[in-house]
């Protein structure tokens, strides 16, 4: 092949016929590569672009119109899928190949067959405003019916190697259940245990089943929000959480853009000409785009770090820079201007002390920028609780306020009115320094012994009828105090500082805990040392009875770890030493991977303890397996005192249309991968998951409502069969078991040498037909062509502009070679 160069920059292309091998060529496909379209006419699966962006993977059909260039053939859907408005989609001319397509006026496009990417440029004026990640809810794939069952399996057991030599076993085995059946999802929680306590202690052994919870869910899509029933629990950020028995509707944030989760503030300007406009956050660039004059407004900003001023920079057609600072902390709660969300809960408490009706209803609003508003009422017989709130964004941090009133009655006996009303006070603030330190500060007080928590009034009540005294880390608590702070230190590392004190009422002691933390990468060594005080309540006996009391604790920690090697295999070691009330306690471990698909690993540590009383050394192994059906473990420890081994395995079992599949635990939202023939084929991105025998596998935890790029790879697959397509796109709703195709071919893989009855090659360039009609290959130099045959003997058409020929072949003798050359007389 040659090129020639222009005068206007554009580039020729011609080819060398002389170069080209065997004496028959089509020259209309010479013809076409030197001076048509890069393109040839037929169905790709293309990487669409859509104004510079990636928009999707679709399976397009490219058509010759007469004037023989070639565009490719999209459907009305994928142009108002993509936000074009409707009046600007017009009919393409009907083709043969095309008779749906459509086309948008002022449209160009341009397409690289190398890389398979298609880039549609379309005036911005013909588009609508969407923000960036939005996905049309036309595109939201329910799933289809299925049953899934999620297991998890563990056995224990231990054996004390002094005072007797007792033994006790112990099994576990936790159902995470689902089933499926359009926008419905049902969803069980269960768990069974067994304890044999073993000879001689007296306690024999036990076993119980339990039903957990169980609820039933289904996508709003019109009001972006969920609709659940069964056993729940609320979710509110004012109030306390509760379990309940009855439904909950709440927005679902998930079903917004990505670019629209999270807080994240609007950047207004003016352009005084088509501009180009550059957001950065901390010195790195996180939003570029370009405005047409006037008035802007950039409201799709994904969320970033919770800290750090946004610095936005208007760069004009000629040349003049101008820049402004948008302020941009946030706590939680801040919402984006003009957003909103809500939470309605209503049903009867459960395992609450004296259960009881109730409902929550919440709201939250994004005011503007800077501020957010929220509001709350939860309603129970004899309790009353309202609330109201919101943040405030500045250039000096982030504040958050909330006030929560209630009233509450704890008796319910005629005669007895012991009712109680108080206040509490919530404030927190949040702010990032140029210095790199980030400070977190939230503060609760209770202003008035009377305020009570719905789940403190339920609990009281059941007590008081037994005549208990109630206390929990909420109740009568008079101020709680949190603080977390980071500085970054650059090349000397990261020092963090946390703690939390709370104080009570009643004589209640307070409750402290304060932790200090460093951490640095000297090389290929990590370090981190930490110091942590705590209190612990333990009961020391009395005369006759039990007092409890606190004793400080203080502990003392230093980790190191590093990498062995450069092996895949990633083998790494650690060691450890901490220091707890006398106690000291030093480890050192290796852990790493023993195969190269890093499916098999293992860990082994050793340990010391020592303490006023006692000093000894233990030391364990463990090791873990992922298959395509189930992952898998083991472990072994032993000490002076006791030595133990046990076993588990977690996976899933998913009954769908096509029928029963197994493999590694899947999550809420999974997709059900089918690729018929093509049994070894590996999920990309899923650890140690293969297509099974009967042509299916699971692929774990898609995100909804986002693309999710689901790819397979051949893997262990067999050499008669080959994959048609390796990647799909698809955007489940929030618990869908999507199902995705792949194409395969199956048959014997055949390099014939087709030769004319005349003994010249085949045209190159000529397209080879199966018995059907349908294409198999095209002719490459020399009549080489490379199809995949099902049959071991039959007939193939070639045929080239208007003429063909036919060739009949027998294999019978040569199915065990992997690739099968073949020469051969076409008629």
């Amino acid at each position: 092949m040659s090129t020639q160069v222009m005068a206007d920059e554009e580039i020729e292309f011609s080819f060398d016929e002389s170069l080209l091998l065997g004496q028959g060529y089509n020259t209309d496909i010479l013809t076409r590569l030197a001076q048509g379209p890069d393109v040839l006419p037929g169905e790709y699966q293309v990487d669409l672009f859509i104004n510079g962006r990636f928009y999707s993977r679709e399976q397009l059909q490219f058509f010759a119109l007469s004037d023989g260039s070639v565009e490719p053939c999209i459907e009305e859907s994928l142009w108002l899928d993509a936000g074009v408005m409707s009046e600007h989609v017009q009919p393409a001319p009907v083709t043969g190949s095309c008779s749906l397509g459509y086309r948008v006026e002022g449209n160009s496009f341009s397409f690289d067959p190398g890389k398979l990417r298609l880039e549609l440029s379309i005036p911005q004026a013909y588009m609508k405003r969407q923000p960036r990640g939005y996905v049309s809810p036309e595109k939201w794939d329910a799933g289809e019916t299925a049953l899934f069952i999620n297991y998890t399996a563990n056995y224990y057991r231990s054996e004390n190697r002094v005072s007797g030599g007792t033994s006790s076993d112990s099994g576990y085995v936790g159902l995470n259940s689902g089933f499926n059946l359009g926008l419905w999802r049902i969803r069980n929680q269960s768990t069974y245990q067994y304890r044999d306590y073993g000879y001689g202690s007296g306690y024999g052994s036990d076993s119980q089943f339990n039903s957990q919870r169980t609820y039933v869910s289904r996508a709003l899509p019109s009001w972006e929000a969920e609709l659940t029933l069964g056993e729940l629990y609320t979710r509110s950020t004012v109030f306390g959480s509760i379990g309940f028995k009855g439904f909950q509707i709440q927005t679902d944030t998930r079903m917004l853009p990505v670019s629209q989760r999270g807080y994240a503030p609007v950047v207004t300007g003016i352009a005084q000409t088509t501009a180009k406009v550059v957001i950065k956050q901390n010195g790195r660039e996180i939003y570029q785009t370009t405005v047409a004059a006037g008035p802007f407004e950039i409201n799709d900003l994904y969320p970033t770090s919770y800290q750090g001023d946004l610095l936005v920079e208007v760069t004009e057609a000629d040349g003049r820079v101008s820049s402004f600072t948008v302020p941009f902390s946030a706590v939680p709660g801040a919402m984006r201007a003009g957003q909103s969300q809500f939470a309605l809960s209503m049903g009867k408490s459960y395992d609450t002390g004296d259960d009881d009706y109730f409902a929550d209803f919440t709201y939250e609003l994004g005011l503007s920028n800077a501020l957010t508003w929220n509001a709350g009422v939860r309603l129970a017989d004899d309790y009353l609780a309202l609330s109201s709130g919101g943040v405030w964004s500045s250039n000096i941090g982030s504040f958050g306020a909330t006030a929560v009133y209630s009233h509450s009655r704890l008796s319910r006996e005629v005669g007895q009115d012991e009712s109680e009303a108080g206040w509490r006070l919530g404030l927190n603030y949040s702010r990032a320094f140029d210095s790199g330190t980030s400070v977190t500060l939230a503060g609760y007080k209770y202003s008035t012994e009377g305020y009570r928590e719905l789940s403190d009034v339920l609990r009281q009540r059941e007590y008081l009828d037994s005549g208990y005294e109630y206390l929990s880390a909420d109740y009568l608590q008079k101020t709680q105090m949190t603080l977390s702070m980071n500085q970054s230190m650059g090349e000397w590392g990261i020092l963090s500082v946390s703690g939390s004190k709370r104080q009570y009422r009643n004589g209640r002691e307070d409750d402290d805990q304060y932790q200090l933390g460093y951490s640095n990468q000297f090389g290929p060594v990590s370090v981190s040392l930490n110091y942590a005080r705590q209190y612990l309540s333990m009961d020391r006996p009395q005369e006759s009875f039990l007092q409890e009391e606190r004793i400080k604790d203080d502990v003392w920690s230093l980790n190191l770890s590093m990498p062995l090697g450069a092996s895949s295999h990633m083998v790494s070691t650690g060691a450890s030493h901490s220091s707890s009330s006398g106690a000291d306690d030093y480890n050192l471990g290796m852990s790493g991977t023993l195969d190269d698909a890093r499916t098999l690993s293992y860990s082994i540590n050793a340990s010391r303890q020592e303490n006023d009383s006692y000093g000894g050394n233990s030391f364990g192994a463990s090791v873990h397996k992922r298959t395509s059906l189930a992952s898998m473990g083991a472990n072994y420890s032993r000490s002076g005192q006791y030595q133990q081994w046990g076993a588990n395995i977690s996976g899933a079992v998913v009954l769908h249309s096509g029928g029963v599949t197994m493999g590694q635990t899947v999550g809420d939202t999974f997709a059900i991968v089918e690729a018929k023939g093509a049994e070894g084929a590996s999920v990309r991105s899923s650890l140690g998951t293969f297509v099974d025998g009967n042509g299916y596998a699971l692929m774990s935890n898609l995100l909804p409502y986002r693309e999710n790029s689901i790819g397979l790879e051949t893997g262990d697959m067999g050499d008669n069969v080959e994959l048609l397509n390796t990647q799909q796109q698809v955007v489940p709703f929030a618990g869908a078991a999507v199902r995705l195709k792949y194409k395969t071919r199956k048959g014997i893989a055949v390099l014939f040498v087709s030769k004319l009855a005349s003994g010249e090659a085949v045209p190159m360039g000529a397209d080879v037909l199966g018995s059907g009609g349908e294409t198999l290959g095209v002719v490459g130099q020399a009549g080489l062509a490379y199809v995949r045959l099902s049959e071991l003997s039959g007939s193939l058409v070639f045929r080239w502009g208007e003429q063909q020929c036919q060739l009949n072949y027998s294999l019978e003798a040569q199915v065990s070679q992997r690739l099968l050359r073949v020469p051969a007389i076409c008629h």
